[in-house]
């Protein structure tokens, strides 16, 4: 024998999706269109708190790898809300957040770098600012002359006069195992010692190759 749902029962048995059990008033509202089964979704507690803390962990992670970026990171939390308690481990290595820039190649066809000290160095166009100081002064050598008493001098600029240049005497030319006149003609170099001034312009006496250094060769040539 078939009973009859109660009101109660048919408003249930509607909502679960069966038609045929629902009250008329329900009946009479979905005759013209097509049967819909409605879904009850429900976002459990415990879901909402395992993606809440992984959301916290990232974020934990993220801002410590962010200040060791060259170390794995670990986070550990530990939910409350779980029962028992649920941990969620992240580990984060960051390998591209807060690094130093790379190194531009080195200019050097043999790999080296282009200098060995970097310290106290000045462009030749201001060596004239340091009568008496003792600096490092950087430029190309684009003229060398020796005189008929042997001293040489290497130059700067051409014309010379009123440009840093460098003096080896004739007593100090015996220190170079080759011919400085030659060798250095073109060279970019560094010279160390001290800055003097002879007839108003900025000169350094030189007495062995340990003081002039030449770009990507270092102290070892030729």
């Amino acid at each position: 024998m078939k009973v009859k749902a109660t009101p109660q029962e048919a408003s249930e048995l509607w909502d679960e999706g069966s038609w045929q059990e629902a009250p008329p008033k329900h009946r009479e509202a979905r005759k013209p269109g097509p049967q819909v089964r409605r879904h009850r979704f429900h976002l459990r507690p415990q879901l909402v708190s395992t993606i809440l803390i992984t959301i916290v962990a990232l974020s934990a992670g993220l801002a410590i790898g962010y200040m060791a970026p060259k170390q794995p990171v670990t986070t550990t939390v530990t939910s409350i809300v779980h029962e028992p308690p649920v941990t969620i481990t992240v580990t984060i290595t960051c390998t591209t957040c807060n690094t130093e820039p790379p190194l531009p190649p080195s200019p050097c066809q043999n790999g080296r770098p282009k200098w060995l000290a970097n310290t106290n160095v000045v462009p030749y166009l201001q060596a004239a600012n340091y009568p008496g100081q003792s600096k490092t002064v950087e430029g190309t050598i684009v003229r060398t002359y020796a005189s008929s008493k042997g001293t040489v001098f290497l130059d700067f600029h051409d014309p010379y006069q009123g440009y840093f240049e460098v003096t080896i005497f004739a007593s100090d030319v015996k220190n170079f195992p080759f011919s400085p006149v030659s060798f250095y003609l073109n060279k970019e170099v560094r010279v160390t010692g001290t800055i003097e001034l002879y007839q108003g312009a900025p000169e350094i006496i030189v007495h062995s190759p340990s003081q002039i250094e030449v770009a990507c060769m270092g102290f070892n040539y030729p």
